[in-house]
């Protein structure tokens, strides 16, 4: 599923109205694809105030600045309830609580029904800790959504 144009328009008008911190950089060399520079456009006309990037902080306008997010949609695993159908009740229970630990039990279920997409670091984790428990068969995540790493 890719993100067309309208949809992208829609996202990103979201996310400007909701609070998410816009930078208003014009020196970052990374501007030109960070999510937070483009959404300074899309900032309600409305508002008297929006949260911003801190420009005086040494990290921001650099190469390497924390806050960068990149304007290309990633694909991210939605749902993690079907990786445990084939695996023996041995595996599946303590991967499921070692899961519920690490992620704490709201985001592990948010992840289990399928409704928030799964960080591409999370996937990772997730995958490594079904090796771990012994568990050496492809993983099947429910589905895949096509989306911003905000």
């Amino acid at each position: 599923m890719n993100i067309t144009n309208q949809k992208r328009e829609e996202k990103f008008a979201e996310k400007a109205g909701n609070g998410y911190g816009i930078c208003l950089s014009q020196i970052c060399p990374k501007r030109e694809h960070c999510l937070h520079w483009i959404l300074r456009t899309y900032t309600p006309k409305d508002l008297y105030y929006a949260q911003t990037v801190n420009l005086n902080n040494p990290q921001t306008q650099t190469p390497d600045c924390p806050l960068f997010r990149s304007d290309q949609p990633l694909r991210m695993p939605l749902g993690i309830s079907n990786i445990y159908y084939d695996m023996p009740e041995r595996i599946a229970k303590p991967l499921k609580q070692h899961l519920i630990s690490y992620f704490n039990r709201k985001r592990y279920y948010e992840y289990n029904r399928g409704s928030r997409p799964i960080h591409p670091e999370h996937e990772q984790y997730i995958l490594q800790a079904v090796k771990r428990y012994g568990w050496d068969k492809p993983v099947a995540f429910n589905s895949y959504v096509e989306d911003y790493l905000w």
